[in-house]
């Protein structure tokens, strides 16, 4: 029985690992990102209230998003460009 865990768990550790670039897309560029736009000067062309800007979604949410997507494209193709 503790040989079907630890095998179970080696798997879920193995698909958890490969979607590093998911993971990096979503936790570290959205967020770089976000911040980015918000302190850059584009943060004028940004409308003031970013809480309409898609269905209730934040400025931050939405890069946390294009980073997620873009991370599952370079996990998918095996490359970031």
């Amino acid at each position: 029985m503790n040989l079907r865990f630890n095998d179970v768990m080696k798997k879920m550790i193995t698909v958890l690992l490969n979607m590093m670039p998911v993971w990096f897309g979503l936790f570290f560029l959205g967020p770089v990102l976000a911040e980015l736009l918000t302190r850059s000067p584009l943060s004028a062309w940004l409308p003031s209230d970013t809480s309409s800007m898609l269905v209730g979604a934040s400025l931050y949410q939405l890069c946390m998003i294009f980073g997620g997507l873009y991370g599952l494209v370079a996990f998918k193709t095996g490359r970031w460009v």
